[in-house]
């Protein structure tokens, strides 16, 4: 009689643990525990279920970084603008260098940028200029003051007609994400570089090196 109670009592708690097992892998409401001292993220099996909460947790980071990155500026420098190459204006008779990007350059000791596309050699440092008046377009523009570069310039985040211009610029593929000093243009530079839009378009010297390169001596 004691050995039919022990099969019994063997046999009822293998069911058990089968079906523990079956509810565990659908989902069925057993509760995922790692290892002692490990959270579920440290775990080396982590339930799909609990993946994708972390996947949505990492996406909510995300946007809450981009937007701590984009926050509202405070625009002290506002007025019509005069431009003097892709990257740099003045307004009030303040120099302002856009900061965050590079462009080709217009002018520098006399000289101007080119680069090859498509159809040949043009002059990317006059076209960023031309590609800046035309985001401008006679309007005001709202810039904020990030203090001074080295040359005395003020660095600048600057808005025209609620438009990011350093953004339209890089998207445009009429400058570069300054990536040594920001990466808040980075995106954009992704953008013009996968669509291939103006420099990204043929091979092309990138304008600080340009200037290094002739910079005169």
């Amino acid at each position: 009689m004691r050995s039919i109670v022990t099969i019994f009592v063997v046999v009822f708690t293998v069911v058990l643990n089968s079906i523990s097992v079956v509810n565990s892998q659908e989902g069925g409401g057993v509760a995922f525990e790692a290892p002692p001292g490990q959270s579920p993220i440290q775990a080396e099996e982590l339930p799909m279920d609990l993946i994708e909460d972390y996947e949505d947790d990492t996406l909510v980071d995300k946007k809450f970084l981009d937007k701590a990155q984009k926050k509202k500026l405070d625009f002290n420098i506002v007025g019509k603008a005069r431009v003097i190459d892709g990257d740099t204006i003045t307004i009030n008779n303040a120099k302002i260098r856009f900061s965050g990007i590079d462009a080709p350059e217009k002018n520098y000791y006399g000289q101007t940028q080119f680069c090859k596309g498509p159809k040949g050699v043009w002059a990317c440092g006059k076209k960023a200029s031309t590609k800046l008046k035309q985001l401008i377009n006679g309007q005001e523009v709202q810039c904020t003051d990030e203090g001074k570069d080295r040359y005395g310039r003020t660095l600048s985040i600057c808005y025209a007609n609620g438009v990011d211009l350093q953004a339209e610029m890089v998207r445009s593929g009429m400058a570069v994400a300054y990536l040594r000093y920001s990466n808040r243009y980075e995106n954009e530079m992704v953008e013009a570089m996968v669509a291939q839009v103006g420099i990204w378009g043929g091979p092309f010297v990138e304008p600080e090196q340009w200037r290094i390169q002739n910079r005169k001596k």
